[in-house]
C-alpha cells in the first residue's frame, strides 16, 4: 500500500524539482506571458517563476483527460519541449500510450502560451534518477525505479 501511495504523495512535487531559476530577457514591453498566464479555474499561483503554479495546475488538469489505464504497461512518459517552464522532466507526466500524442499536443500548446515571452526560466536538477509508469486506481502515475547499488 505504501509503495502505491508514495508516488501519489509526491505528485505535488512535480514542479518542486525546479529549484533553480534563471532570469531571461523579456522580448517586449509590458507584462510577460508568464505574468499574465491563466487557465480555467486554476489559481494564480507563482511558484519559482510568475504563475508557474498556474501552469502546473493547467497541465495536471489536462493530464486527467489522458491518464486512464487498466494495466501498468498502458502508462508511458510524455515528451514535449518544456521551454521556460521546466515542466514534465522531474518527474515526467505519465499518460495512456494510446493518448500520448494528444496529451503532448495539448500540453505543448499551454507551455507555448506560458513561455511566449518569458522573464524567468524554471528547471533544475532532479534527485530521482529513474521513473517507471505505473497504473494506480485506473490512473497513470509513476514510481521510482530502484536499481542495484550499495
Amino acid at each position: 500500500m505504501l509503495r502505491i501511495l508514495s508516488p501519489l504523495l509526491l505528485l505535488p512535487l512535480m514542479f518542486a524539482c525546479h529549484g533553480s531559476m534563471s532570469a531571461t530577457q523579456p522580448t517586449g514591453s509590458g507584462p510577460s506571458s508568464q505574468e499574465t498566464y491563466e487557465y480555467g479555474d486554476c489559481p494564480k499561483y507563482r511558484g519559482d517563476c510568475p504563475r508557474e503554479g498556474t501552469l502546473a495546475c493547467a497541465l495536471k488538469t489536462i493530464l486527467t483527460k489522458y491518464d486512464a489505464c487498466s494495466y501498468h504497461q498502458d502508462c508511458v512518459a510524455a515528451e514535449f519541449n518544456a521551454k521556460c517552464s521546466g515542466a514534465g522532466g522531474c518527474p515526467p507526466f505519465y499518460v495512456n500510450r494510446e493518448m500520448k500524442a494528444a496529451f503532448e499536443a495539448a500540453a505543448q500548446r499551454e507551455i507555448d502560451r506560458y513561455c511566449e515571452n518569458p522573464t524567468c526560466k524554471g528547471g533544475g536538477p532532479c534527485g530521482i534518477i529513474e521513473f517507471q509508469g505505473y497504473c494506480s486506481r485506473s490512473r497513470c502515475t509513476w514510481i521510482r525505479v530502484y536499481s542495484g547499488g550499495p
